[in-house]
């Protein structure tokens, strides 16, 4: 009996179930780059904890920057609060001390424009149109108790002006007057005073409320008189008083002299332009200059 022969399919089988050490080694070779994942996953685990260490560690050196703004805001709202209900409430009294403004100005001019045109009317004030636009229509004034006479107001200016109403002021003008005199020639009288009172819209116009109303001309301080002139003055002052005098006017002469404290008051005559001799004062100190 023949023993058959084993064919090569049988061997090839045993030969696979006994694997060679050399394929061992191919696991080996694949499990190496998970290793390396391993390690590098740990090397950044421990690079982000080291950042948060890091920034943990740093937030209590940034908290001192949280405190400045918290100091200083109330030194700068403090000043700045909102006033209180009352502060915005203004009395009368209040608003009648108000600085003059655009108001106090029209009044002003306005009441000075209507006493140069009132006082200048000869005392026929209710025949000068420039009067009657200035009143509230359909004013009555008076009529000229003479006529023919002829006034002229040389100047006129404000000295005191008040509020005393929405919108109305009351301004003292002071004015100097030249009338006509006997032989047609004109004659200054003293300067006097009146009361004007004004209303000023908003959009600037103005009207005059009533006449002018007669108030004393205002007195002016008390004054101590000039001292005595004396007989001897230093040459050096008479001389540095004519030379400065000499900037004023053409043929300066020394008329007298007072010491005062700090210098000597010096009263020269100049002659001016249409040769009218005229007397004022220098200042002059003890070395000749300007005081």
């Amino acid at each position: 009996m023949d023993v058959p022969r084993s064919d090569e399919s049988a061997e090839t089988a045993e030969v696979f179930e006994h694997i060679p050490w050399a394929e061992l080694a191919v696991p080996r070779k694949e499990k190496k780059p998970w290793v390396a994942y391993l390690v590098a996953g740990a090397i950044a685990v421990a690079s982000l904890g080291a950042l948060a260490a890091r920034s943990i560690g740093a937030t209590p050196e940034s908290a001192p920057a949280a405190v400045p703004p918290t100091v200083v805001a109330p030194l700068i709202t403090t000043p700045n609060a909102p006033p209180t209900p009352e502060e915005h409430v203004l009395s009368e009294a209040d608003l009648l001390a108000v600085t003059p403004g655009q108001g106090e100005v029209s009044a002003a001019a306005r009441a000075e424009w209507f006493v140069t045109d009132f006082f200048s009317s000869g005392g026929n004030p209710g025949a000068s149109q420039p009067v009657l636009d200035a009143l509230p229509d359909g004013s009555r004034l008076p009529a000229a108790a003479e006529l023919g006479s002829t006034s002229y107001v040389e100047w006129a200016a404000t000295t005191h002006i008040e509020a005393v109403s929405g919108g109305r002021f009351r301004a003292t003008v002071l004015f100097r007057m030249l009338v006509a005199g006997d032989g047609g020639n004109y004659v200054r009288l003293p300067v006097q005073a009146v009361d004007v009172v004004v209303e000023v819209d908003p959009g600037g116009g103005t009207r005059v409320v009533d006449l002018p109303m007669p108030v004393e001309v205002p007195t002016g301080p008390l004054l101590p008189g000039w001292a005595d002139p004396v007989e001897e003055v230093p040459d050096l002052v008479r001389e540095a008083a004519l030379r400065l005098a000499e900037a004023w006017g053409d043929e300066p002469s020394y008329i007298e002299a007072s010491e005062r404290e700090g210098g000597w008051r010096v009263v020269v005559a100049v002659v001016d332009g249409a040769g009218v001799r005229w007397p004022m004062t220098l200042w002059v100190t003890d070395q000749g200059d300007p005081a």
